[in-house]
């Protein structure tokens, strides 16, 4: 899966710390002036050593700095812009339909480069070894909380959503070091998730966020799912973060299935007999 280094340095940047968030900073705030400097200076220029400068792009997959150089720079290249395609009061039925799929169709692309593998497969470690999974989500992220509760119960795994804020915080606090809370957010930045994330944090729970980059919620908890919105809008950007959301479920019940190292989980035997009577004849 493609995903340039520019944009996977500015996803990872809020789970960064001391040196290799200066770093990033310098990476990021004169890309053009980075690709330019030797390993040497680009150490002196975020006030660390080369060694920590050679830690910094292995995290990122890349065998040496000029191999770091390279793909860095391949994420300098211009690429043509989206004109997000608003829907208005002329517009006609076929219109409107056409501009959903477009702008969904776009938001999935994006996604593609962006989506951290690697944050991922961290997470699938966490799911597969807890005791305990709790799915946290407010408004319309309650629908993605719910959709990962029905496919991870169908692997296996322990799990429940937690509905409402005052439910949520009343449960975080009782969380335990080997049960995982899982945070669904669009914006990142609900004060009540944020809360509860810092609450189960705090009993020693493994806390896995899908949010925006660089929020609150991102901030707070121990391993950030990136979701980025892509569209300036207020009324149809949720469309598009529920699909990638429901996208990164959907990654997470493949490579879960791909762990557990059988090709039908035992619940899927287990309801099968369900499954063929609900249907009419």
């Amino acid at each position: 899966m493609k995903n340039d280094l520019l944009r996977r340095i500015a996803l990872e940047r809020p789970s960064l710390t001391g040196a290799t968030m200066r770093i990033a900073d310098v990476l990021l705030n004169a890309p053009e002036a980075a690709l330019k400097m030797s390993m040497a200076e680009l150490s002196e220029a975020a006030q660390t050593s080369d060694p920590t400068v050679v830690r910094f792009f292995r995290r990122f997959d890349c065998a040496d700095y000029q191999d770091f150089k390279v793909r860095f720079g391949q994420g300098l290249i211009p690429q043509a812009p989206f004109d997000y395609e608003a829907i208005t009061g002329e517009d006609t039925p076929a219109d409107v339909c056409g501009k959903i799929v477009n702008n969904s169709l776009h938001a999935i692309q994006r996604f593609a480069s962006d989506v951290d593998s690697a944050a991922i497969e961290r997470a699938v470690t966490h799911l597969i070894a807890a005791k305990g999974i709790f799915l946290f989500g407010l408004g319309i992220s309650e629908t993605i909380a719910f959709d990962a509760e029905h496919k991870f119960f169908r692997l296996g795994l322990h799990c429940r959503v937690v509905l409402e804020s005052q439910r949520q915080l009343l449960l975080a606090p009782t969380l335990r070091d080997d049960e995982v809370a899982v945070f669904f957010s669009h914006s990142g930045s609900t004060k009540s998730l944020v809360m509860a994330a810092a609450m189960a944090k705090g009993r020693g729970a493994v806390t896995i966020a899908i949010c925006a980059p660089g929020s609150r919620l991102a901030q707070t908890c121990d391993l950030t799912i990136a979701v980025p919105a892509y569209e300036n809008t207020e009324l149809y950007t949720p469309l598009t973060a529920r699909i990638n959301h429901l996208l990164v479920v959907n990654m997470l019940v493949a490579m879960l299935g791909l762990r557990q190292g059988r090709e039908l989980p035992d619940n899927l035997a287990a309801l099968d007999p369900w499954f063929t009577d609900k249907f009419m004849d």
